[in-house]
């Protein structure tokens, strides 16, 4: 299954895939709200998924698959190589993190290796280093996986009524998470919390 906002880009990656006469793509989606749905009817043996989508994102989409099947197979495929983007995906339960900066035969390599249950991250990820690097320069490592949801649909422009939609949670539980992340950020104010956020998104905004 096919996970991306882009059509054109789902059709790339169809053919890229199929032409190998080794993949069959079952379903291709646009939001990560249609990929769970989708998955509960397909059951695809690999889930090649973005981060950056309409509504839920890509990591709570797969969060959300592999609360469905414990044995789903996801293999993250994104713009971001920032390492916490990898750690979010690896949380959630992913099974793979590819840059789309990657070779067309690392792709196939990758799906390969998740599909037969192996983890994979890609060649071109240093992320043993900047893991290391990011524990110790940056706070929001230390953000839950539910927290950094929350801080990212908080820089998108999502009030605490909205996100608390987007995630199935009350609003009062949508704040308690804010007010957790003001803690762990050193953050004062809703409004810095607001503003910290919103740069943090503008300055992660993907290309295709």
């Amino acid at each position: 299954m096919l996970v991306d906002d882009h059509s054109v880009v789902r059709a790339g990656y169809r053919m890229l895939l199929e032409i190998t006469g080794k993949f069959s793509v079952v379903s291709e989606v646009e939001t990560g709200d249609l990929a769970v749905d989708q998955y509960e009817i397909w059951r695809p043996h690999v889930v090649v998924m973005d981060l950056n989508l309409p509504g839920i994102s890509g990591i709570e989409a797969t969060r959300r698959i592999v609360q469905l099947d414990e044995n789903a197979k996801v293999l993250v495929f994104s713009i971001h190589d920032e390492s916490i983007y990898v750690t979010r995906a690896f949380d959630a339960g992913a099974y793979g993190y590819l840059c789309k900066s990657c070779s067309p035969n690392e792709m196939i390599a990758a799906v390969r290796a998740v599909a037969a249950g192996d983890f994979y991250i890609g060649t071109n990820l240093n992320y043993t280093n900047k893991m290391a690097r990011l524990r110790h320069e940056d706070p929001m490592q230390y953000l839950s996986a539910k927290e950094f949801e929350v801080f990212q649909l908080l820089g998108r422009g999502q009030g605490s009524r909205e996100i608390a939609e987007t995630l199935g949670l009350s609003a009062k539980t949508v704040s308690n998470y804010a007010i957790l992340i003001k803690e762990k950020l050193a953050i004062s104010s809703t409004a810095e919390l607001v503003s910290i956020a919103t740069q943090f998104i503008s300055s992660h905004r993907p290309g295709i």
